[in-house]
């Protein structure tokens, strides 16, 4: 049935056709009739009843057509029968499409649901739905295809929450085709326009800030986080000379900084700081490799003041070294994610005033608060 006739009401004598001649194209048309009767007409608890029962049979039909005219006829049916529709939504993508499309007997949590069961060509339709709420957003954000993921940040009639927004940019950091319709977005709180800016390209990132109103200053403060974020990941893969190499390189374009040492430690990058510290306060790297790793604290609170390095990062460098000697005492070697973890469990209390959900934004929001006041390059 290519096209479905203008809506008739459902008689006795068409539930007679239906099981006296039941040919797929009389069940398509009844399928059509009495799906529609839940909108169009007003029931008799009666004839509420018995369309129930039909409906319940047609759903279970073999054929395709039929239960895709059931689909179409209830897909924007506010009242439609809730477990039919979900029925017919874990059906073939032909049948569940005009019901994922537009249904809105739909809870946020039965088309999160559907999300994560769902083919990618049902997360899209999904992600394209207008008003969509934060449990399906959040699906797509976290769990969905890459396709599904870019239909939704292009999606206006969407509000996204801060934590779906975080998911994403943390799926997608280098995908600038995901993050740029995401810049584009004029609903983007700051928090995260500041995480977005360290991961854009210039001009992308020249939009952000004149979009967003963002000081110009704060805007060079955030380019300068992205590169030492991203300095701070490749260290894991720099040791003996290769370290030395680092280190040589960032004193000789004045990146040698108080954040990116910051950076290190709560990354549990400890040889790139103790060798850091070494050159800032000019001693030999054992002397210094003590003063961090001895037990007690005056010996980093010297070598801390030393180094010129703000008192703002002290609560912050003590505790992810605890954090690190207290691992190394257990001999546990956590991986990365688990001991970034363990340092925002251990920091995050003692910067209350810092709102942030994870590391990075902490570590990037102490940088904006320390930037303004000034530091010893070299202490005497």
């Amino acid at each position: 049935m290519s096209q479905q006739p203008p809506y008739e009401r459902l008689t006795l004598a068409n539930v007679d056709h239906l099981f006296s001649e039941p040919t797929e194209d009389v069940r398509e048309q009844i399928a059509f009739k009495v799906a529609s009767q839940f909108g169009n007409v007003v029931l008799t608890p009666r004839e509420r009843e018995l369309a129930r029962e039909i409906l319940g049979y047609l759903v279970l039909d073999v054929s395709v057509l039929v239960r895709k005219a059931l689909s179409g006829a209830l897909s924007d049916l506010p009242d439609a029968p809730y477990d039919i529709v979900l029925h017919l939504a874990h059906d073939v993508d032909e049948v569940a499409q005009p019901l994922l499309e537009n249904s809105p007997v739909f809870t946020d949590q039965d088309l999160a649901e559907l999300v994560l069961s769902g083919t990618v060509h049902r997360q899209v339709i999904i992600a394209s739905r207008p008003n969509l709420g934060p449990e399906a957003s959040g699906a797509i954000a976290r769990k969905a295809d890459r396709d599904a993921v870019l239909v939704l940040i292009a999606n206006d009639g969407v509000i996204l929450r801060p934590d779906v927004l975080d998911s994403i940019i943390q799926r997608y950091a280098d995908d600038e085709d995901i993050l740029d319709p995401m810049a584009r977005r004029t609903d983007l709180p700051m928090r995260i326009v500041e995480r977005i800016v360290t991961f854009v390209s210039s001009s992308l990132r020249e939009h952000l800030v004149e979009l967003h109103r963002v000081d110009p200053a704060i805007a060079a403060v955030l380019e300068g986080q992205a590169r030492e974020r991203t300095l701070v990941a490749m260290m894991d893969r720099a040791n003996g000379n290769n370290l030395d190499g680092l280190l040589e390189q960032l004193i000789a374009t004045d990146m040698l900084t108080p954040s990116i040492l910051l950076r290190a430690v709560c990354a549990g990058e400890i040889e790139f700081v103790i060798k850091g510290l070494a050159i800032l306060t000019s001693i030999q790297t054992e002397r210094a490799r003590r003063l961090i790793c001895d037990v007690g604290d005056l010996g980093f609170r010297a070598l801390h003041a030393r180094a010129g390095l703000p008192e703002l990062y002290y609560p912050a460098f003590r505790g992810a070294l605890d954090v690190m000697l207290e691992l190394q005492a257990a001999g546990s070697e956590p991986d990365k994610a688990a001991f970034s973890c363990l340092v925002m469990d251990r920091i995050g209390p003692l910067y209350r005033d810092v709102r942030a959900d994870d590391l990075e934004l902490l570590l990037d929001r102490l940088t904006r608060a320390a930037c303004a006041t000034p530091w010893a390059v070299r202490a005497a």
